[in-house]
């Protein structure tokens, strides 16, 4: 009986080992919103900053809708060209602000943030701290070829500046107007959780994150928060490991959340 279990036991171990992922790494931070206690924290890179990739649209979607050139969910739409990024099918065609932030199309972020400009952009950036500051290294030209600062270039972020970031906005600490917060909300809303509970956020990857040890890696984020009523947990996680499974992130957030016992807060 003991040789029968102890060969099932082992048969689903060696099953399971081409699944293992080396150099796998997840961070996660969580805060209370109103308080900002410390709910949950896991990970040793919760200070590292690294780009933010697409969970950047978060401050794109505030400057846009600040600075006007955003009306509301559903205007401007712009009309795909040409030579813009194309790497989904869903990118080939006219988009709004709310299918930019589901589809998490570069080109319509591209033309975004030429119409901004450098200079306002930055100006956002220092005036909401956001990470690093820095959109020297990239480009807001609208072909393909051309990677903005956002995207595996200067501009970086930490898991827990970007926690900061949410919480100093849907506190209205930064300096954005309402209607600015508002719309960004309504195109960064998930899902009902259970108990009335609303989730928001945004993703972000990039398959070129370099190690120390010269390992190429994916990095992966999910950032966001959840909301009830008064109550807001503010949230940042990111993944790295050689080859992402990218449907995991949301659930893998959720089951997070769960563990961390804040939607049964009272």
């Amino acid at each position: 009986m003991f040789f029968s279990t102890f060969s099932k036991l082992l048969t689903s171990f060696l099953f399971l080992l081409p699944c293992l992922q080396p150099y796998a790494e997840e961070n996660f931070l969580i805060i209370n919103g109103v308080t900002e206690e410390v709910i949950f924290e896991m990970g040793t890179s919760i200070n590292e900053q690294i780009s933010p990739c697409s969970s950047f649209k978060i401050a794109l979607s505030l400057m846009g809708f600040d600075d006007g050139i955003l009306k509301d969910e559903s205007s401007p739409i712009w009309d795909y060209q040409k030579g813009y990024d194309d790497f989904l099918p869903s990118w080939k065609g006219p988009l709004s602000p709310q299918t930019w932030m589901n589809y998490s199309c570069i080109w319509y972020s591209k033309v975004l943030a030429k119409e901004l400009g450098a200079d306002k952009i930055l100006s956002y950036l220092e005036s909401s701290e956001y990470g690093n500051q820095d959109i020297s290294g990239g480009s807001i030209k609208l072909g393909s070829d051309n990677t903005p600062s956002w995207v595996n270039s200067s501009l970086k972020i930490s898991v827990k500046e970007q926690v900061d970031f949410i919480q100093n906005m849907i506190q209205g600490k930064l300096l954005f107007s309402n209607h600015a917060i508002q719309m960004t909300k309504s195109i960064l809303f998930k899902e009902e959780l259970s108990d009335g509970w609303k989730l928001f956020g945004k993703t972000g990857w990039s398959g070129s994150d370099i190690t120390l040890d010269g390992v190429t890696l994916e990095h992966g984020w999910f950032v966001g928060w959840i909301e009830k009523e008064h109550e807001m947990y503010p949230f940042a996680y990111l993944i790295r490991e050689p080859k992402l499974n990218l449907g995991q992130r949301i659930p893998r957030v959720k089951q997070l959340l769960m563990e961390s016992n804040v939607m049964s807060a009272k």
